[in-house]
């Protein structure tokens, strides 16, 4: 018996996302299927060997094949097998220490770009309308931290996060009382 080989496809989480079986002609007909006979995911649709899953959640993982039959035949072919793995793009949310009402010059400051999503996560610091940040502040992984912070660090701060689903930037800003 001869085995198709498996394409491998990332397909991100909450997104829409499509599978195409071209059907070679009016008598031929493709239609979508698991490779375990489980039933497609939720909110999954196919029409005409387009197999639309929208939104895509964690279900949507696993394999796929796609089938050929002439009408009026039992006989199928595969065409195609599919492997899908659902990838989470980064979101970013922001904790600051100490809480920024109380920012004064002076105190020790850390901005925390918490990221979650898929790892493994690149993540960068730059202020905005800057080419880089002000010497005496230092980025530590996740973290920018102002060890003395004063009155010229005040201003916006973007953090970026990318993985291989995607990317997100999220702004900081910093007034002192």
């Amino acid at each position: 018996m001869f085995a198709e080989p498996e394409h491998r496809y990332d397909v991100i989480f909450g997104a829409k996302n499509e599978l195409l079986c071209d059907e070679p002609s009016a008598e031929i007909r493709t239609v979508w299927r698991r490779t375990d006979g489980s039933d497609l995911p939720s909110g999954s649709s196919q029409l005409n060997g387009l197999l639309t899953i929208e939104p895509t959640g964690y279900d949507a993982e696993g394999h796929y094949e796609c089938v050929a039959h002439a009408q009026g035949s039992t006989t199928q072919t595969v065409v195609v097998r599919v492997v899908l793995q659902v990838i989470v793009p980064p979101r970013i949310t922001f904790s600051l220490s100490p809480p920024m009402s109380k920012v004064r010059p002076g105190d020790k400051v850390a901005i925390l770009c918490n990221v979650s999503g898929d790892q493994p996560f690149l993540v960068s610091w730059h202020k905005a309308n800057s080419e880089s940040l002000p010497d005496r502040v230092r980025v530590n992984g996740q973290y920018l931290e102002f060890p003395r912070i004063t009155k010229e660090d005040e201003g916006r701060y973007i953090c970026r996060a990318s993985n291989r689903a995607g990317n997100a930037t999220r702004t900081a800003e910093i007034k002192l009382a």
